[in-house]
């Protein structure tokens, strides 16, 4: 019997009652009824929001929250179903639904609708899929709460489940498959669930792809649609389901407006009467337990990773004991798991959670470790340091001051924490409902409260913990004995075995052998003193947010070796703050090596400092570092009470450090690992990261700082240490509720522990500069290393003009932040959802704050070429132009009011009351009004201007020569050999790039018997006027008559049997079998396949016009031609060394403040 199934045997108690105290009443408008509820709800201290829980007659669970502060209302409903109900022979049904419920309903029935409607009125929406909830939300200004309300609640009344759009989607569908294989958490976590027992809901293939849906359905004779709609009326029913709607009162709707809203439009919804699904076995059952699963990793990793079989704990939400237990293996301090493996250079980091992350099911406690190379060769000695560490906790017993030390930290956190935002809110509420057992009165603080101490319970969890129920996961690329991989996983082709744990593993005698001399290193934690005792006793004054968006800081002292500035902001009971701090050195301003030195010493202090400061991130007051370019920033946020402690911890740290060998050998092959897996990382990344590069100078690509790697040594590091910061530049932001002298206190502490001793000369003192990229079009193509990789990807950015120096560029700003959030959804929704071209399609922009120019960025990976993704956003941008034109005064000004009311949310976090001014204090240029001359700019703009903008810098059919493009191709390894002739500049300078693309495109089917040489010939004596008497093939149009697309296919595919015949009798070899040449000659002959949409844009391409393809001739530093850039076939530039092409551009000034910067005091004032 498992062991666990002693404990399964007790039944937990019946469900929460959500009758007893639920009254009937009616909405006042529309009377219709609905079971309010009449108890207490425990809240936060001092909460304004109101709140009504209410159940509808169909029994939906409703909270209604009205916020005086919002500007963007939030919406989430929860279904307590997941991809555990998908039936064995349809897996990723759950998913599947999800995402094509968004796709029309019978009152709305297009399926952009919802979309559209939320992008004029500045939200969007997102949903997920878990194993046992799949949850939908959005977010909307407040005045368009309604009217997406409706909307949203028809997914589930009447959606329409369209076939041609579960063919879309489920396209979609494979493609973010195609992406999760690619990523080694969700390997890992899918091999988890794969070697659990067979048949048990959990180890199902959790998302789908396109075979395990629509070619499953296929084989069964059966349309996928039908059992998706089969699903829905089966699962989707009105008792399974939780909706919270928190709208801001501000310019919005009432308590009881979203009260009389809700019961009307969901009321219709069916109530089923579903069984909730019960999953009593465990996913490990007395088989899956004492064994050991490695698998192959695509990155350099050392996973080790213990699983123990818990119980059902979610009738315990109130005592929590997993929480108690969660918490002292995950403990980083002195005495605890993770500091003596850390100190033995076994392991990077540490984590512990719990799975499936839901409620109602079976648990598994997890620890994982990141593990050294050195680690993951003893992995059998680190699992006895697991088990002596949990020796080490029953020893000592269940703790209740600890337990009433975690239960004053959430309490801290709920009672006295900040708001958090409407879309967090509505989240966690409608999620949490799923739970049975959670009583109404706990509807908002669910799991966020320790209620009660159950020392039983919780001895009961960590007498679970023991060597016989445990399974053993270890994930490395390699492995010294290959045949320990023996199978592969059918979905994500993992290799993986799995075997029976050594006796040793499994005996908890043995284990407690290997560990006898390490007693004294592990031990209970002591009090946390980071805990604060001084809680407002008063009512908080929490009339409004005491931080306007617009609101400036104060300058309280400038000189040549630092700068003070200060922010007020309360709110709640228990005042927070911040310290956000930048130490400026010339240590690391012009070479990589700096930059890694940089980044080491990051590494080596966070590693000092977890242990000293691990209490104080339990007790909310959180700190960051990190190398930005040439400074050391440095952040605390939490309690105000204690966050100046917290920062001369570190610079106290940081100032008497001393590298051992061990610690930096250890943090230098960590660093290594970190830059060889950034070169395997998503397409899409390396894109994005590849235009930042470009973006500046100083700015060295991961690459260079890896190859400096091999050049440093310990010696190196500590003299970096003692050499980096004796002349400084320091800036300090403080915000909270401070005094002056509170400030500068903290600064003078900051300053004696850094002891710097001079500032810096300002004749040394430089900045990072941005590149001022003259006008033309650029493409720089990277192949990845990664060679499982399938996808690609391409970041297109267009840049406005370089502003002029001190100003704000607000205006170009307002037009491209305009312009994004009006293509968006478009953009999205052409290429992705009705293109294919990938999963990931995102249209954003740009603010370069640093002096440069700001742009329009356009990003897609995908399994599509990036030469044919480049020519379909280039024809979206031409498409795009008659949308803009034909605009409604109307829906313009709607776009501008949700950029403006969006521009506007309140602060409701500390952090983001920091970041709002910090940046601008970190940029130079000290644009604390940025807000207010943005949205001015906004309210400015016409019709007219917006057009002007658009035909300027974006439409490729203008070719204005003041249009400035760059693009990013990230190949993947498969792509680029199938045609390496592509990644030649010669080939691009020699054909047009439609010609390039529909070659890639016929190679990604197999016909790879045509060289690029015959598409050409065939694309250049193409498109010819013809007797429509001699061909049916004919089309007549304004020109005459002229060949159809389809005809074209036809003579394609003849040119292609041509081919592959001549081939096989010049080579004297009997060729493709035929049967494979006639799939492909059917694939070019696809109407609806990617290929056909380039054969008909390399047809057109003497009338399409695009900047990759009659690209504007750049002029590079004032001469028509670069010594380094070779140009493509139309002018564009080809970038093959990045450095080299930054060194080709002028750069721009450095940025210089657009106030004028007044200090409060010139000298000390008298009360320091």
């Amino acid at each position: 019997m498992c062991p666990i199934d002693k404990q399964q045997s007790v039944p937990p108690p019946e469900p929460a009652d959500w009758q007893e105290l639920f009254d009937e009443q009616q909405t006042i408008e529309s009377h219709a009824p609905y079971y309010n509820y009449t108890g207490s709800i425990v809240l936060p201290v001092g909460d304004k929001r109101k709140y009504r829980l209410f159940r509808l007659p169909n029994n939906i669970r409703v909270v209604c929250i009205s916020d005086p502060d919002v500007k963007q209302s939030a919406v989430s409903l929860a279904v307590n179903v997941g991809s555990s109900a998908d039936p064995s022979e349809f897996q990723g049904m759950a998913h599947a639904l999800e995402h094509l419920l968004f796709m029309g309903t019978a009152k709305y029935p297009d399926a952009r609708d919802f979309e559209t409607y939320l992008t004029s009125h500045g939200g969007y929406t997102n949903a997920s899929t878990t194993s046992t909830i799949t949850y939908y939300r959005f977010a909307v200004n407040n005045r368009g709460l309604a009217g997406a309300l409706d909307r949203f609640a028809q997914f589930f009344i009447a959606p329409l489940l369209d076939t041609d759009c579960v063919a879309r989607e489920l396209n979609a569908i494979e493609s973010e498959f195609r992406s999760n294989v690619q990523n080694d958490a969700q390997r890992r976590s899918h091999i988890m669930r794969a070697t659990c027992c067979s048949g048990h809901p959990y180890s199902q293939f959790m998302g789908g792809n396109y075979a395990s849906l629509q070619t499953s359905a296929e084989q069964m004779g059966v349309q996928l649609r039908d059992r998706m709609a089969e699903f829905f009326a089966t699962h989707y029913s009105a008792d399974l389901m939780n909706l919270v709607i928190v709208g801001g009162s501000q310019d919005g709707a009432t308590l009881d407006e979203l009260v009389e809203w809700s019961v009307n439009m969901f009321s219709p919804v069916m109530n089923r009467n579903v069984v909730r699904m019960a999953i009593p076995s465990h996913p490990l059952c007395e088989q899956k337990l004492g064994t050991m699963v490695r698998y192959q990793t695509l990155g350099n990793a050392h996973d080790i990773t213990l699983t123990f079989a818990l119980p059902h704990t979610s009738h315990l939400y109130c005592s929590a004991p997993e929480q108690y237990v969660k918490n002292l293996l995950a403990y980083g301090g002195l005495g605890s798991l993770q500091a003596c493996l850390k100190q033995l250079g076994w392991i990077a980091s540490m984590s512990v959670n719990s799975s499936p992350p839901n409620i109602n099911s079976p648990r598994l406690l997890k620890i994982k470790f990141s593990a050294t190379p050195a680690g993951f060769m003893q992995y059998d000695k680190l699992v006895a340091y697991v088990f002596a560490y949990l020796r080490a906790i029953r020893a000592q017993g269940v703790q209740e001051w600890y337990f009433r030390e975690l239960q004053a930290m959430t309490q801290m956190s709920f009672f006295y924490g900040e708001p958090m935002y409407p879309i967090t809110v509505a989240v966690n509420i409608a999620c949490q409902m799923c739970n049975v057992y959670l009583r109404p009165e706990h509807v908002v603080s669910g799991t966020q409260l320790l209620y009660e101490f159950d020392r039983d319970q919780i001895e009961a969890i960590l007498a679970l913990l023991n060597p016989e129920n445990y399974r053993l996961f270890l994930g490395a690329r390699e492995f010294p004995d290959s045949a320990c991989l023996s199978e592969v996983d059918p979905h994500f082709g993992v290799r993986f075995g799995e075997a029976k744990l050594p006796s040793e593993l499994t005996s908890e005698a043995e284990l407690s052998l290997v560990t006898l001399d390490c007693a004294d290193q592990l031990y209970f934690p002591e009090p946390n003193k980071y805990i604060t005792q001084h809680i407002a006793t008063t009512e908080p004054n929490n009339t409004a947010l005491d931080c306007d968006v617009q609101q400036a800081p104060l300058l309280l002292e400038r000189n040549r070796q630092f700068e003070l500035w200060t922010r007020q902001f309360s709110h709640g009971a228990l005042p927070r703050g911040s310290i956000s701090m930048f130490v400026e050195t010339m240590a690391v301003h012009t070479t990589s090596r700096g930059q890694v030195l940089g980044e080491l010493l990051v590494r080596v202090l966070n590693d000092r400092l977890a242990k000293e400061l691990y209490a104080a991130e339990m007790a909310g007051i959180k700190h960051k570092l990190l190398f930005s370019e040439h400074r050391l920033c440095i952040s605390v946020i939490g309690v105000q009470e204690k966050m100046a402690l917290v920062l001369l911890e570190i610079l106290n740290e940081l100032r008497n450090l001393v590298v051992t060998n061990d610690e930096f050998t250890l943090h230098l092959d960590q660093a290594r690992r970190v830059a060889e897996y950034m070169q395997i990382s998503s397409p899409r990344l390396q894109a994005s990261w590849q235009q930042y590069y470009l973006r500046a100078t100083p700015r060295w690509h991961h690459m260079d700082w890896a190859a400096e790697l091999n050049n440093v040594a310990a010696a190196d590091l500590q003299e970096f240490v003692s050499e980096a910061f004796s002349q400084v530049y320091v800036a300090m932001l403080v915000v909270g509720q401070v005094s002056d002298r509170e400030a500068m206190c903290i600064l003078d502490q900051s300053l004696a522990a850094l002891a710097p001793h001079s500032p810096i000369p300002s004749v040394l003192y430089s900045q990072v500069r941005a590149v001022s990229i003259c006008p033309g079009t650029y493409v720089q193509r990277i192949i990845t290393d990664n060679a499982a990789n399938s996808d690609n990807s391409i970041n297109c950015t267009i840049y406005t003009p370089t502003p002029t120096r001190g100003t704000g560029d607000y205006r170009s700003k307002a037009m491209l932040s305009l312009i994004a959030h009006i293509m968006a959804i478009p953009f999205f929704d052409q290429l992705r959802t009705q293109e294919q071209l990938g999963y990931m399609v995102n249209c954003s922009w740009i603010a370069n704050n640093s002096g440069g120019a700001s742009g329009l960025q356009l990003c897609i990976q995908g399994s599509s070429n990036p030469e044919y993704m480049c020519l379909r956003v280039e024809k979206f941008l031409v498409d795009f132009t008659p949308r803009l034109e034909s605009m409604s005064e109307c829906e313009f000004q709607a776009n501008i009011a949700a950029r403006v009311t969006a521009n506007l949310e309140l602060p409701r976090k500390i952090v983001k009351a920091t970041n709002q001014v910090w940046q601008k204090i970190q940029d130079g240029n000290y644009d604390f009004e940025y807000t207010g001359e943005l949205n001015a700019q906004l309210e400015s703009l016409t019709r007219a201007d917006m057009l002007e903008f658009w035909h300027t810098y974006v439409n490729p059919l203008c070719a204005s020569a003041e249009m400035t493009r760059v693009v990013v191709q990230v190949w993947s390894a498969g792509a680029a050999d199938l045609a390496p002739g592509m990644r030649s500049a010669e080939v691009m300078a020699e054909y047009p790039l439609p010609t390039i693309a529909l070659h890639l495109c016929l190679t990604q089917i197999g016909a790879d018997e045509l060289l690029l040489s015959d598409v050409g010939r065939f694309v250049a004596t193409s498109g010819m006027p013809s007797d429509p008497n001699l061909d049916s093939g004919v089309e007549i149009d304004a020109d005459g008559p002229r060949l159809t697309v389809a005809e074209y296919q036809r003579r394609l595919a003849a040119l292609y049997k041509a081919v592959v015949l001549e081939t096989a009798a010049a080579e004297q070899m009997l060729g493709k079998p035929s049967a494979e040449v006639e799939r492909i000659c059917a694939l070019i002959a696809d109407d609806q396949a990617q290929l056909c949409t380039a054969l008909q844009m390399a047809l057109e391409s003497d009338q399409f016009q695009s900047s990759l393809l009659t690209s504007q001739p750049a002029i590079l530093c004032g001469h028509k031609t670069a010594t380094t850039l070779m140009q493509t076939f139309s002018g564009a530039w080809i970038i093959s060394d990045y450095l080299a092409f930054k060194r080709e551009q002028p750069l721009c000034a450095p940025a210089i403040p657009v106030i004028q910067l007044q200090a409060k005091y010139s000298s000390r004032p008298s009360i320091l």
